[in-house]
């Protein structure tokens, strides 16, 4: 059987992989059509009028002065969404509505992260379960409510994350050994400017290019300084206070019904425990996240995707804060770990998710969604979900923790050709949030 020159020691055999790849991104775009007819079609939640407020501000100051504005809502995003609000300051000038465009860039990065997780997992494991992953993200009810309805940019930072990680794991051009690295680098720096999370998968990303050799590791260095030192260096040199306090320390909303906080409430444990877990608590669970997948990963070679699942997973399974946009951060990256627990956890979230909208919005149909605190009922739900989750992350562990080889690349993608011995050639409405609850932030 030929081998693909972009994967030498994975045969593929080009025509049943062009076909389920058409097949996965004809239905990524016709869930993203139906993503913009809600955009366009509702106002979202408390994320949209905050968002509304920063936009008003960096019309004011501009995207590096706004960390100095004493803002009723806390802006504490990365420097790269504030020139994303001066484009979107453009366009709601030429007539689109801010609701409708805020929803936009989630929307649309959702198509690339299901195109990414096809193309990851078909070279590691099975046309089958490829597909299969990539339909379930592509259809994911929980990306379907965040990124569709609720109005923030978590999947923008997961799509960069996969990217970087694509980039250094499949190598797209072997002839030329320094673009794929410098391409990761920078699609990690512009995940790392739109939320901090991705800082968790960092490690394993430089293990990977410290793999490839010098020169890539360094390719993958000037990548991310390209990115960071424009977007990061004024905001650090002219706004330093504010950024460091609003962004870099920034612990999450004060209502904590997720995890390990919730746990210890139900446990009466002191407050002490609960402070300890929401303070230096949770720059031991963000070094754990980082840590532990990378230092798998130098164990076992050859288990670069669970590794990537595994710190989102890990970072979210620990974290002391909560947000129901979070439940975006690790979920087509659990589908680099297993099909099967990845599945749980999103049709899970996605329920939960469904049930709790619902009743943010009074009922059907959704338009203004004003965030509360979760009901009793709802935090039990949670509390699956989280279990889930751990789910994920204990077969995530197991499947870096096999014999070495455990992880092997596909032989079962038959040829159309019946023939064993023949080779097949390769082809390649604000006013009522007005009054809203703070208790959901970002």
């Amino acid at each position: 059987m030929e081998t693909s020159p972009d994967k030498p020691d994975n045969p593929v055999p080009p025509e049943p992989v062009r076909k389920r790849r058409v097949l996965v991104l004809s239905v990524a775009v016709v869930v993203l059509f139906v993503k913009l007819w809600v955009a366009a079609t509702t106002f979202g939640t408390n994320d949209v009028l905050y968002f509304e407020r920063f936009a008003a501000g960096v019309r004011k100051v501009g995207p590096v002065n706004i960390y100095g504005l004493h803002l009723t809502a806390l802006y504490n995003h990365p420097p790269l969404i504030g020139w994303m609000l001066l484009v979107m300051n453009h366009l709601t000038r030429l007539g689109f509505s801010f609701p409708f465009l805020i929803r936009v860039p989630a929307s649309v990065a959702d198509v690339v992260t299901t195109l990414l997780i096809f193309e990851m997992l078909r070279a590691r494991r099975s046309l089958r379960e490829a597909t299969a992953a990539a339909l379930l993200v592509a259809c994911s009810p929980v990306l379907f409510i965040i990124s569709g309805f609720h109005g923030n940019t978590d999947p923008v930072f997961v799509m960069f994350t996969l990217l970087s990680a694509y980039l250094l794991i499949h190598r797209p051009w072997p002839a030329l050994t320094w673009p794929a690295p410098a391409l990761a680098g920078v699609a990690f720096a512009l995940a790392l400017s739109v939320k901090l999370v991705p800082i968790v998968v960092l490690p394993t990303l430089l293990l990977l290019a410290a793999r490839l050799g010098r020169r890539q590791l360094a390719s993958f260095a000037v990548g991310s300084a390209v990115v960071m030192l424009p977007l990061w260096g004024p905001v650090v040199l002219r706004q330093w206070r504010p950024f460091h306090q609003d962004v870099l320390e920034y612990t999450g909303s004060s209502v904590r019904q997720w995890g390990s906080v919730e746990f210890a409430h139900l446990a009466h444990e002191p407050t002490s425990a609960i402070t300890f877990l929401t303070g230096p608590g949770r720059f031991l669970a963000l070094l754990f996240s980082a840590l532990l997948p990378a230092l798998l990963l130098y164990w076992r070679r050859d288990a670069a995707l669970p590794a990537i699942g595994l710190s989102l997973a890990l970072f979210l399974l620990l974290s002391p804060a909560f947000a129901t946009q979070y439940m975006a951060w690790p979920l087509a990256a659990a589908y680099l770990i297993d099909l099967g627990a990845a599945t749980l956890y999103n049709l899970s979230a996605g329920a939960l998710l469904a049930e709790v909208y619902n009743r943010w919005n009074g009922g059907l149909p959704w338009d203004v969604s004003l965030a509360r605190p979760l009901l009793p009922k709802e935090v039990a739900a949670l509390a699956v979900v989280w279990a889930l989750l751990l789910l994920v992350v204990i077969v995530g562990l197991r499947r870096i923790t096999k014999p070495a080889g455990a992880e092997r690349l596909p032989m079962l993608e038959q040829s159309a050709n019946p023939v064993p011995h023949l080779r097949p050639h390769r082809v390649d409405r604000t006013s009522f949030l007005q009054r809203g609850s703070a208790a959901v932030r970002r």
